[in-house]
């Protein structure tokens, strides 16, 4: 139970992620050593990056002291704004319920209208699911993911509202944070698929459930307390047996435990509840007259209630399910796994320039990669995509990848620039590893290349045909010169604008790395 997810630590990961991108490797490799000493064996991802948070959060309230994080937040706000739903939800459902049965003693309440009312709405919304839940399947996307926006818009304004006030004694970098933090509910879906998306599912289906038992409180309240008729009539005048035969149909879901009149009204009953207006009431029988009730609680029940109970359990494993399914391979994880598990060595005059590994893969994390690194560590296989134009020394490129990025080359290709040739090679080089085996993709880039359109466009090309989850790394190299490309410096002016244009890919699995000589310039 300790390591498991919930999204507030999601929030609050991507938030530390986003806060300190490039934070000292001390600190993260502190944290690091500290675990593997109470943690004997191997450490697994998803369990050292939440020994990390927890660790984060706990500094983090020593140095801020009662600030609330946005993970806090966000639960607080969703939980504020699942009680506000589900107490209208229950209001409205009583309130339309008792509106409806009212009886002034000389009208029957027309069973039909009931129904219509009740029923038919929340019958029609659970058809639209039904029929989202099948586009969603068929088109792998989209379907009941893009509902209830108006219940996620609730969610932020509220969140935004009580960072308002919360937020009075906090400082203005401190609360630029949180906002920014707060803007992924529902922004993170090529990571974290639809963690975002299921309470919102949840809280709709709890409100849908209250809204029931609203309805079913204030019809017994009413049958209870008053002495409620219940008839029948339509402008369409349908005989008596046909109103039977569609009332024995909709109760098919629970004739089998209950029998008439306790399921629905017998054919006597029903032709002898059928209002005339102009005969009134005294021609009817008052056993007749409410021999409906318990046919319309349970239509409530099984039609109304039960759907979204059902519903609520399925949101509910979903979500658990999206949770437990989440990799932590995104870029900003990888680096963070590379600040913790890489030893430290030199360091620059720079915040970005300190010269540490990326992440070495353990053996029990990556089983089928047993490649060993310069420096005898355990190494992450890649693919390594290296323009024609470019003559690199392949030893030194392997060192060179290994102290710096934590991998080691499986295949070096030779691409130059054609979508289509390039993305076979990456296929091909990809078939020859072992099913299930992971991997990177580097694409070796110079850093005074300016990254045009055409190139952006190819690295997301070469992204896609290496898969959705396959995590690239965008490698500098400097502009050569008699010290050879490794060895020239990549200046901090060009880090950053090859690190502005990526990042208008939209692919939280790419992430930007200089690979040569870190410039010392500020």
């Amino acid at each position: 139970m300790a390591n498991r997810w919930r999204i507030r630590d999601i929030i609050d990961l991507e938030y530390f992620l986003h806060q300190d991108p490039d934070a000292a490797p001390g600190r993260d490799r502190g944290i690091y050593l500290e675990y593997i000493r109470s943690h004997p064996g191997p450490p697994k991802r998803r369990a050292l990056l939440r020994y990390w948070l927890e660790n984060r959060r706990r500094r983090e309230a020593e140095r801020q002291g009662a600030e609330a994080l946005p993970g806090a937040i966000y639960h607080e706000t969703a939980f504020l704004t699942g009680i506000i739903l589900c107490i209208l939800a229950l209001a409205a459902g009583v309130g339309l319920a008792w509106t409806l049965l009212s009886y002034s003693g000389r009208t029957p309440v027309n069973v039909f209208t009931c129904l219509w009312v009740l029923l038919a709405p929340q019958v029609f919304l659970l058809a639209i699911l039904l029929v989202s839940a099948c586009i969603s399947r068929i088109r792998r996307g989209g379907g009941l993911k893009t509902r209830y926006p108006w219940i996620t818009l609730l969610i932020r304004r509220l969140a935004e509202r009580m960072l308002h006030y919360a937020g009075k004694n906090l400082s203005k970098d401190r609360k630029n944070r949180l906002q920014s933090a707060m803007g992924l509910v529902g922004q993170t879906r090529t990571v974290y698929g639809g963690i975002f998306f299921w309470p919102v599912f949840n809280t709709a289906q709890t409100a849908g459930v209250c809204f029931n038992i609203g309805i079913l409180a204030a019809m017994l309240l009413r049958i209870t307390i008053t002495d409620v008729a219940f008839g029948w009539q339509s402008t369409l005048q349908p005989d008596p047996q046909t109103v039977y035969q569609i009332v024995q149909i909709m109760a098919a879901p629970w004739a089998w435990f209950a029998a008439e009149p306790l399921a629905h009204p017998t054919a006597a009953q029903i032709a002898g509840s059928k209002m005339i207006l102009k005969d009134g009431l005294y021609h009817l029988s008052t056993r007749d007259l409410a021999s409906w009730w318990p046919f319309l609680c349970l239509c409530v029940t099984f039609y109304g209630l039960l759907p979204r109970v059902m519903l609520l359990a399925v949101g509910a494993w979903r979500q658990y399910r999206e949770l437990a399914a989440v990799k932590f391979t995104h870029a900003a994880c990888d680096r963070l796994w590379q600040r913790m598990t890489a030893p430290l060595v030199e360091t620059t005059s720079r915040t970005y320039g300190r010269d540490v590994p990326a992440e070495p893969a353990t053996a029990s994390e990556f089983t089928n990669t047993p490649h060993g690194g310069p420096d005898g560590r355990t190494m992450m296989p890649a693919i390594v995509a290296v323009p024609e134009e470019i003559a690199l020394d392949r030893e030194s490129l392997e060192r060179r990848l290994g102290t710096r990025l934590g991998v080691l080359p499986a295949e070096t290709i030779t691409v130059n620039g054609n979508r289509q040739a390039d993305a076979e090679k990456l296929a091909r080089a990809l078939q020859s590893r072992q099913s299930g085996q992971s991997c990177r993709l580097v694409i070796i880039q110079e850093s005074w290349q300016p990254p045009i359109k055409e190139n952006l466009a190819w690295i997301r090309h070469m992204k896609q045909a290496a898969g959705p989850e396959t995590g690239a790394i965008v490698a500098l190299i400097g502009k050569p010169g008699k010290a050879g490309a490794l060895a020239a410096p990549v200046p901090e002016a060009e880090r950053i604008l090859w690190q502005q244009a990526v990042n208008t890919l939209g692919d939280p699995y790419i992430r930007v790395e200089v690979l040569g000589e870190k410039s010392r310039e500020n």
